[in-house]
Order: structure tokens, then C-alpha cells, then sequence
């Protein structure tokens, strides 16, 4: 696999999540998927493609809007590395949710094999918290 084809799978994939095809980005997943999210937050840790694709159904479904945009990219041997940011308005809350993010993309036979995601935990949980944490995430 070249690297621009890698990089048109990464784009592709966020192209459909923005979309709502999730069945045209789950299937650029492989089957044996490792998604790997950074923290100590009720998200991180360890998935796999049927864990990742509830979690992108639910995210869908949790907020308004929500968006991936892509703000730079770079590709090396079998990896592709994103720099992106998410916008979206939490149902429950009405917050807005502005993250900055990380992907390590790494590719095998034209699917998306492994995943490291990194971005801001502590705004993940204040626009899913309670105001009485938000004013303790703060300090």
C-alpha cells in the first residue's frame, strides 16, 4: 500500500463518519482491529472493531453535530498520522464539545489495523459532568 492510498483510507474513514455511513467506515476497520484510547477517563483503554463502532454509534447519538475535521496529516511507512478536531453540542448538557485530538493510524491490506487516539480528557469530562465538577476541573 503507497502512502497516499493509506492517507485516502484515514480521510475516507472520518468522510464517512461525518456523513453518518457508518457501514462504509466500519468496513475500512479491519477485523481484527486494536483501538487503543489514551487517559484514565470512563473512554479509555482498549477496543476492538465491535467496541469502537458502538462507541461511534453512541457518540452520534449523544450529541448534536458532531464533526471531524481534519487539520493535518502525515504518512510514513504503514502509519498515518492525523491531527484533527471535533465540534458538537452534548444533548444532556447543551455544552459544547471542542476537542483536539492525535490519531496513529496503522494500515495492513488497505484496512485500518491499529488506532492510537489522543486528545483532552479533561474537557471529555466536562461536557459530560455535572456543574458542581466542572467548577472542580477548573481549579
Amino acid at each position: 500500500m503507497n502512502l497516499p492510498a493509506n492517507k485516502k483510507i484515514v480521510t475516507d474513514f472520518f468522510n464517512h463518519l461525518n456523513e453518518r455511513n457508518m457501514k462504509e467506515a466500519f468496513a475500512l476497520l479491519d477485523d481484527d482491529l486494536h483501538w487503543w484510547i489514551l487517559g484514565n477517563i470512563p473512554v479509555s483503554g482498549d477496543y476492538d472493531l465491535k467496541k469502537i463502532s458502538f462507541g461511534f454509534k453512541m457518540i452520534f447519538r449523544a450529541f448534536e453535530n458532531f464533526q471531524f475535521t481534519l487539520k493535518e496529516m502525515t504518512a510514513e511507512e504503514d502509519r498515518v498520522s492525523v491531527v484533527a478536531e471535533s465540534l458538537g453540542i452534548r444533548k444532556s448538557t447543551g455544552k459544547q464539545y471542542n476537542n483536539h485530538y492525535h490519531f496513529l493510524f496503522t494500515l495492513q491490506e488497505g484496512k485500518i489495523r491499529k488506532v492510537k487516539e489522543f486528545f483532552d480528557t479533561v474537557h471529555a469530562l466536562w461536557v459530560e459532568s455535572p456543574e458542581e465538577l466542572e467548577t472542580e476541573v477548573n481549579l
